[in-house]
């Protein structure tokens, strides 16, 4: 059980293994479309045979109430070796809009060392290389290192709900020592790093109603509310627009205040915010004064818009006053804020703000996940370091995110287990986005990372320590 030879296996089984991710990022896993339950049924199957067929054991379909999770293990390293959670996602976002992709979404194509396809980088190609680090092991030492369960599931683009009621209904079965998340990332793509923080998020959609029907503007205009004007009116009220501070009230008396020393780290961190700016083909940043732009990122709530309508939008014109109009917005939550009190406290704020001869209805609610900040002292972590800094040859940094993984947050609260953000995915990866991309060079070199992180568990004494200790929920 040694490097060099997973490294030969990894290289010899190289383009098979690319034809099987392939396979994989052919399924359109689409879980907020409901006309892709049958793919969603089938991308679960597939990775249920395809664990099986690399030595996985135990491999099951569990549910609770929503998309298939698969659960597989294989413990036989012995009692003295840690158990090792392997967290990932195989449903990914919905593609549109399809004519800004170079490619199909769903029509995986290889090119300029990447591969392009919808849930390459978030989250597929993360957690496929953990698959394929024990594929090898087992086909070069017919062992692994140390003791794993991998739990992949198919809502993390959707709800976190029915994980939080399966991980409380199956904490027997997913009792571990720690646990890997792979639906992570690199600092910059050309820094490796690992984040111990995340924000939680909340979301709400909404519409304004006016008149019954939508009104002629010459026979009407000037006598009736629009409501596209109420919305922008309404919207407008959310944000200062000297600096985007959120306006809603008590929106930022929960959050943590950030330490000095936090603060002071952070400005050593290869940030060039230059660089940011104009890789966003921006001409300047904008936010809370007071705030740089990693800490506004990673330690600062936000409200944003994700889709505003109403009216006519077809060719051409048409008169119309428009008698609703829509809008969604998300929220990101720093420590210590609740989804359900942020929910509430924006749903106020429109309540009371609703322009006159309107009325307001909420359509959708979600309560989404909690934000998270996870131990920068755990012995995994450091190990996970070593690895990165052998694999990559630079020195990886320890960094918050600022996006949402919940299952982080739920794994903390529910079964009490630290986890280890390690996966291999870049921020200009386009995830969310058309042309979603995962390059083939982190395929390579998360598999060797993931290889060396599993072997220094092995050998590392404070690790070994933690292996079947008691753990609080």
């Amino acid at each position: 059980m040694n490097l060099e030879a997973i490294d030969s296996y990894l290289s010899r089984a190289r383009g098979r293994h690319l034809d099987s991710f392939a396979e994989l990022l052919s399924v359109p896993s689409v879980s907020a479309d409901p006309t892709h339950k049958q793919d969603i049924d089938a991308c679960a199957e597939w990775l249920h045979a395809h664990l099986s067929g690399i030595g996985l054991e135990n491999v099951t379909l569990l549910r609770s109430g929503g998309n298939p999770v698969v659960y597989a293990d294989w413990l036989h390293a012995g009692e003295d070796q840690p158990t090792v959670l392997v967290y990932g996602h195989y449903d990914v976002q919905p593609p549109e809009p399809l004519d800004l992709w170079q490619s199909p979404p769903f029509e995986p194509s290889f090119r300029d060392g990447r591969v392009y396809a919808r849930g390459a980088s978030d989250n597929k190609g993360s957690f496929y290389v953990y698959l394929k680090t024990f594929e090898a092991f087992m086909e070069t030492a017919g062992a692994m290192p140390v003791n794993v369960k991998f739990l992949i599931e198919g809502e993390e683009e959707l709800r976190a709900d029915h994980l939080a009621s399966l991980v409380t209904e199956e904490g027997e079965r997913l009792k571990a020592d720690f646990a890997v998340v792979t639906d992570a990332g690199f600092f910059t793509a050309d820094i490796p790093g690992i984040s111990t923080g995340l924000r939680g998020m909340a979301a709400i959609n909404f519409t304004l109603h006016a008149a019954r029907d939508d009104l002629h503007s010459g026979g009407f205009g000037g006598t009736v509310p629009n409501a596209l004007h109420a919305m922008v009116t309404l919207l407008n009220g959310l944000h200062s627009p000297e600096d985007g501070r959120v306006l809603v009230e008590g929106f930022y008396d929960s959050v943590r205040p950030l330490p000095d020393e936090v603060r002071k780290a952070w400005e050593e961190l290869p940030f060039d915010e230059e660089e940011f700016r104009d890789s966003l083909g921006l001409t300047q940043l904008f936010g809370e004064d007071g705030y740089s732009p990693v800490e506004r990122l990673w330690v600062r709530p936000t409200l944003e818009l994700c889709g505003v309508w109403g009216g006519y939008q077809g060719d051409g014109v048409k008169t119309v006053i428009p008698c609703e109009s829509h809008a969604k917005i998300s929220c990101r939550l720093v420590p210590d804020q609740s989804p359900e009190e942020v929910l509430a406290l924006v749903r106020r704020h429109l309540e009371k703000n609703i322009p006159p001869g309107c009325r307001l209805s909420v359509d959708f609610e979600l309560p989404g996940c909690y934000p998270v900040v996870t131990s920068d002292k755990h012995p995994a972590l450091d190990c996970a370091l070593d690895a990165l800094r052998e694999v990559y040859g630079v020195e990886p940094v320890v960094f918050r995110a600022g996006g949402s993984v919940p299952v982080v947050e739920i794994l903390q609260r529910i079964l009490g287990l630290d986890s280890v953000l390690l996966g291999f995915s870049c921020p200009d990866e386009n995830f969310h986005a058309p042309n979603e991309f995962f390059r083939l060079d982190n395929f390579d070199r998360g598999t060797r990372t993931a290889a060396h992180f599993l072997l220094g568990l092995r050998d590392r004494d404070d690790v070994k320590r933690i292996a079947g200790r008691p753990r609080s929920s």
